[in-house]
């Protein structure tokens, strides 16, 4: 049952990439409050789009969706408080390769290859922080900080059908838009399991773990708990050359690479194309502010793009839009082969980044870009790198 499901879904996420069409209306606002039901250029403020209740207090709000980007890939945003429960069961997934990055308060995180004698690991994750899931990996996540946000990312899309199947009401985000509701009583959401439940989940992509086999590890010791004793915002995290294994990185802790073509851009890559079987891209760039005589940078891409805004302020425009100034929890997406600028207009200017293949954003960038130690840029304009992508020399 597990192949045919994920062959099914596979077939289903090629046609809607290979038949999926873009619609561009130079008319109408980029902004919108629900992410599109077609592919086309948008950005979804904070706090906006469709949301459910996950539980009475926990929310998820669809940024981006199957439909919204052509089954390539979807972006959400799981917020709540502290709980003393895990928010999904054990579970592994045939098909879809999730990321999960921290946004804000703390999030327990777990992962494990579902190999014998795999490496049970397991973070304490703060802002900044990531976890990679290929399909197969078996994992799960806490919220636990009063408030807490947690962005999942799966690629190919699709997956996020889970949440509406299993969803407890709408959450309105067209009002004042809390994070999430502010209730006392939440008890976990799950009871025993049945086999009717478990096919139903088997049919979304999610299959549970065994209770008895897999009972996440809490020995967490500065944050980190596994065997292979990585570091974890104490040294360098280096990512495994392994579509396969799950892996995660603390912030500022993975590589770094400073690009000096326009102003400064410090690239922070989470997921490369040999984490993905090379066909998603994920990580961080941080900007510095454009000066009067710098020019915005343009990019043009071969697959789509997306971003959600982590500090300071972009300036975005998308050809045929007016431009729009993005902050912190904003969300953009963007169409392959339509071009997009972009400027920092404050110091320190931070996004994540996503593309759905290994031609992104980050590739243009890393190939004039040379190995960086800081996830800061340089304090005064002028650096160049250096034709040996070693050294830097001032102008």
């Amino acid at each position: 049952m597990k192949s045919t499901f994920c062959g099914w879904m596979l077939s289903i996420s090629l046609l809607a990439l290979v038949g999926e069409t873009v619609s561009l209306a130079p008319t109408s606002s980029i902004v919108v409050d629900t992410a599109p039901n077609d592919v086309r250029p948008y950005v979804l403020p904070k706090y906006k789009g469709d949301a459910i209740k996950l539980t009475s207090s926990q929310t998820i709000r669809f940024s981006i969706t199957a439909n919204s980007s052509g089954g390539a890939f979807s972006l959400l945003q799981h917020n709540g408080k502290v709980s003393g429960w895990l928010s999904a069961r054990p579970h592994t997934h045939g098909l879809t390769h999730e990321h999960l990055y921290c946004t804000r308060g703390r999030c327990q995180l777990w992962g494990q290859k579902n190999a014998t004698n795999a490496s049970h690991e397991a973070r304490v994750a703060t802002p900044g922080d990531y976890g990679n899931i290929p399909p197969g990996s078996i994992h799960t996540f806490q919220l636990v900080d009063p408030d807490s946000q947690l962005t999942h990312v799966f690629h190919p899309a699709g997956f996020e059908k889970l949440f509406h199947v299993f969803s407890q009401g709408e959450h309105d985000t067209h009002g004042i838009s809390s994070p999430y509701v502010p209730i006392l009583d939440d008890p976990s959401p799950f009871g025993p399991m049945t086999p009717q439940e478990y096919n139903r989940l088997v049919s979304l992509d999610l299959y549970a773990a065994p209770e008895e086999e897999y009972i996440p590890r809490r020995d967490f010791v500065n944050g980190t708990a596994g065997e292979a004793q990585q570091p974890w915002h104490d040294g360098p995290n280096h990512p495994p050359n392994d579509p396969t294994t799950p892996y995660f990185v603390a912030k500022d802790w993975g590589p770094k690479y400073l690009n000096t073509d326009t102003g400064y851009k410090v690239i922070q890559p989470l997921a490369t194309p040999t984490h993905t079987h090379r066909n998603f891209t994920m990580g961080t760039i941080i900007m510095s502010n454009k000066l009067a005589n710098e020019s915005v940078s343009t990019a043009t891409l071969p697959h789509h793009f997306a971003l959600q805004m982590e500090e300071g302020q972009l300036v975005f425009q998308v050809q045929g839009y007016d431009s729009v100034k993005l902050l912190h929890g904003d969300v953009a997406f963007v169409p392959a082969g339509v071009t997009f600028s972009y400027h920092a207009t404050v110091p320190y200017t931070k996004f994540m980044y996503m593309n759905a293949g290994d031609r992104g954003l980050e590739y243009q960038l890393l190939r004039r870009s040379v190995p960086w130690e800081f996830p800061a840029y340089p304090t005064s304009p002028g650096f160049r790198a250096n034709s040996t992508g070693s050294k830097f020399t001032q102008l």
